[in-house]
């Protein structure tokens, strides 16, 4: 039976709040300096962002090439860094894998995504703007709570797909705020025709102050086009889940699960 319910996840900020955590300016100063980015010229957290990050996100988060190889290239253009381009690479290299593996999903999301990958009638989907290298960490992170999932878009016999789907910007090439990355979702991996679908998103909220995708104007738009990009691509109206990262991330992804579940009943 093909699943008539589609539940989409957002993954930093959302699933994965150590993700975000990773960017809180205490420790991202600490991984600086463990890496080697530092060292090479980027040791400050302003510099981090506004150096480096804010200016490739939008190249990186589109492109299959990765951010380590994104961002060495923009260092070594604009002489951020005198070191020599192998030593860049390394630090950037050293940075990004602390990140990922920090990047865990929360342990207190396992029970309802297990509910979902056991539903028949319901298809579960990680829907991320990020770079290249978070999709396999996103997939090992699933497999450790035991949730099975596919890439999106190498699905090659559609009868073994899994109850989730792992789908990434960098991958797709467009983010989730655009019709097209639905569009290729819905020409490849997506089942049809739906009947509800329900997307549950912090949408940048929960990302630090520095971070260009945290900006409270961008924040409202992309809420508002991924909201109209399901609507039009899907031919559903979808009911959006704003996620608000608390204090206590328990208390609120136990809140955030028990509104997914009134909605999937409803």
């Amino acid at each position: 039976m093909d699943p008539h319910t589609l539940v989409i996840f957002d993954f930093s900020g959302t699933l994965s709040l150590s993700a975000v955590a990773f960017g809180r300016p205490d420790r991202l100063q600490r991984h600086l300096e463990m890496s080697g980015l530092a060292a090479i010229g980027i040791g400050t957290v302003e510099r981090y962002w506004q150096g480096v990050v804010n200016p490739t996100w939008e190249t990186a988060s589109r492109s299959a090439a990765g951010f380590k190889s994104i961002a060495a290239e923009y260092i070594v253009a604009q002489k951020i860094s005198k070191a020599p381009r192998q030593r860049i690479e390394a630090a950037l290299s050293r940075f990004v894998d602390a990140y990922l593996q920090n990047s865990r999903i929360e342990p207190e999301w396992r029970p309802l995504l297990a509910e979902i990958q056991q539903a028949p009638d319901t298809m579960g989907l990680i829907a991320t703007d990020h770079y290249a290298e978070a999709s396999p960490a996103i997939l090992k992170h699933l497999d450790a709570l035991g949730i099975k999932a596919s890439p999106a878009g190498r699905l090659e016999d559609p009868t073994a797909r899994t109850a989730f789907i792992v789908a990434n910007s960098a991958d797709i090439g467009c983010l989730k705020a655009d019709p097209g990355f639905w569009q290729a979702l819905q020409g490849s991996c997506l089942p049809g025709p739906l009947n509800k679908a329900v997307l549950v998103d912090d949408f940048g909220q929960s990302e630090q102050a520095d971070d260009g995708y945290a900006q409270p104007d961008r924040i409202a738009r992309r809420m508002a086009a991924t909201q109209k990009a399901l609507r039009d691509v899907l031919r559903v109206e979808p009911r959006i889940i704003p996620f608000r990262m608390e204090s206590d991330p328990a208390t609120a992804i136990a809140a955030a699960a028990q509104i997914i579940r009134e909605a999937l009943q409803a």
